[in-house]
């Protein structure tokens, strides 16, 4: 790398607008993944399809964890 590269890399680095860092914490992933493997159960109970019950269970899911924040 010459001069101008590394100048510009150490300029890219500085300026760069990072999402982690404004992001808040939630059980988001955890919501869908228990709202996946829930919905699927009484998918198949109640509708007899698991894909409709997935389907529901995953929003439900997605809802319910990302309006429950995580502590630091």
């Amino acid at each position: 790398m010459d001069e101008m590269d590394k100048e510009n890399t150490k300029i890219n680095d500085e300026n760069n607008d990072s999402s982690e860092e404004n992001e808040e914490d939630n059980y988001l992933v955890v919501g869908m993944f228990l709202g996946m493997c829930l919905g699927m159960t009484v998918g198949n109970l109640l509708f007899k399809n698991i894909g409709i019950g997935m389907s529901i269970g995953m929003c439900l899911g997605l809802a319910i964890g990302s309006s429950i924040k995580q502590k630091k």
